[in-house]
């Protein structure tokens, strides 16, 4: 494709836009939304480092969650905000992959 790009006189920027860009667009979107889902979830590093503290600068959804639900044994409230967490993450993830286009990008070069 890029020898196909040189012939038609495109340079490397060009070929880097038209060629480059449209290939590693699934993987782009992909790893973006994961990262996105890893940080609404980011729990392992607060809990070691800070512990929700000092008061409660450093509390993310997740912590709060562990810490209702396990700390104070109020069950109820840790699950309603796991739900509220996954409707969240679930929409962001959704908000992403239709503003990106994902359901439109195919492939010309499927089995080479």
């Amino acid at each position: 494709m890029y020898q196909a790009a040189a012939i038609d006189g495109a340079g490397r920027v060009r070929s880097f836009f038209a060629i480059t860009v449209p290939q590693l667009r699934n993987a782009m979107v992909t790893s973006t939304v994961l990262m996105v889902i890893g940080g609404l979830t980011a729990f392992d590093s607060v809990l070691i480092l800070t512990g929700g503290g000092p008061g409660t600068d450093t509390s993310t959804l997740p912590y709060l969650m562990y810490s209702d639900a396990f700390k104070s044994y109020n069950m109820g409230y840790g699950s309603a905000i796991a739900v509220i967490l996954v409707i969240l993450a679930t929409a962001i993830s959704i908000i992403m992959v239709k503003l990106s286009g994902y359901g439109k990008m195919t492939s010309t070069q499927e089995g080479l």
